[in-house]
């Protein structure tokens, strides 16, 4: 049987939109339905204790996971930088998935919800001495001036502006140490940022002004076996590697111990600092910034203090 050139295209015609059809519901099959999701986050909700992490894979489902759970997830979780303040890890997980911070084990939990998946695995247990994204309050700020150093006040006012989609960080924020309020970026405060790869980042905003620093100081810290330092900027001042490099110096008892120097691409990295062999139990530590060039270096940071699990 022969068909004409016409009865050709008109069974193309019919089989194309059958074909996407037939697609659209093998996709909405792969689909979880909302109360798969929900069913999951209430089994967690349930089991979540004290020290626990919440995470999700592949990633596009993150924004559901925060929607039903979103009272679990506060902000140091959310823009966390490892997994040392936790002790248990939970993930929602759909087509097998998993989170690059899951253990390469076997988890220690597995519940199936309809087409979503709950696993919980333990964390090695790293003891956090101290945070200084959360004690920043209790730190003394300044700024250097013509080689003198000058207090930087902590405010609680002021009307915010920007945040949200391509509109920066917000600014200023509600309670801040306030070093100029000519220049409402040169200020001290924890905010949640979007480095190079758009992740969320719970940080501490210390903005270079120049060659002269801008410090903060936390005494009485409790420093164990290592000082672990995280630093980047917001991707949009980072992604067209046009800045200069912001350095910033870490010195626990007037003396450097750390030295961390940033440039455009580098992303949100850290820098670790052995300080058990230093002597001390608690000693005063001193954040420096500066960037020759400082115009959009919003430098953000953050770090702990840690003792490490025996084994």
């Amino acid at each position: 049987m022969r068909f004409s050139v016409r009865t050709i295209l008109l069974l193309a015609l019919l089989v194309v939109p059958l074909a996407e059809l037939s697609a659209h519901a093998l996709i909405r099959a792969q689909v979880p339905a909302l109360s798969d999701y929900r069913a999951a986050v209430d089994f967690i909700r349930k089991e979540m204790q004290g020290r626990d992490l919440i995470s999700s894979a592949p990633g596009f489902i993150d924004p559901i996971v925060r929607w039903q759970l979103g009272d679990k997830i506060p902000l140091a979780m959310a823009g966390r930088h490892d997994t040392a303040a936790f002790e248990r890890l939970w993930v929602v997980s759909i087509r097998g998935a998993l989170p690059g911070e899951a253990p390469d084990a076997e988890p220690e939990l597995r519940r199936v919800f309809g087409q979503v998946e709950v696993l919980r695995y333990a964390l090695p247990k790293q003891q956090v001495l101290f945070d200084f994204v959360g004690s920043w309050p209790g730190a003394e700020a300044s700024i250097v001036r013509d080689g003198v150093a000058k207090p930087c006040p902590l405010r609680s006012n002021g009307t915010p502006r920007g945040g949200g989609l391509g509109k920066g960080v917000l600014m200023p924020v509600t309670k801040r140490f306030e070093c100029d309020p000519r220049s409402p970026w040169l200020f001290i405060s924890d905010v949640v940022l979007e480095d190079l790869q758009n992740e969320p980042r719970h940080c501490i905003w210390q903005h270079p002004q120049g060659d002269e620093p801008v410090q903060l100081t936390f005494r009485d810290v409790p420093l164990g076996a290592a000082l672990v330092f995280y630093g980047g900027i917001y991707y949009e001042h980072e992604r067209m590697r046009q800045g200069g490099a912001v350095d910033a110096t870490i010195a626990i008892d007037g003396q450097v111990q750390g030295q961390f120097k940033h440039e455009d691409g580098d992303g949100f990295r850290s820098l670790r600092i052995d300080t058990s062999k230093l002597g001390k139990e608690r000693a005063t530590v001193t954040v420096s910034v500066r960037a020759h060039e400082p115009r959009a270096r919003s430098f953000c940071w953050a770090a702990t203090t840690r003792r490490e699990a025996a084994p």
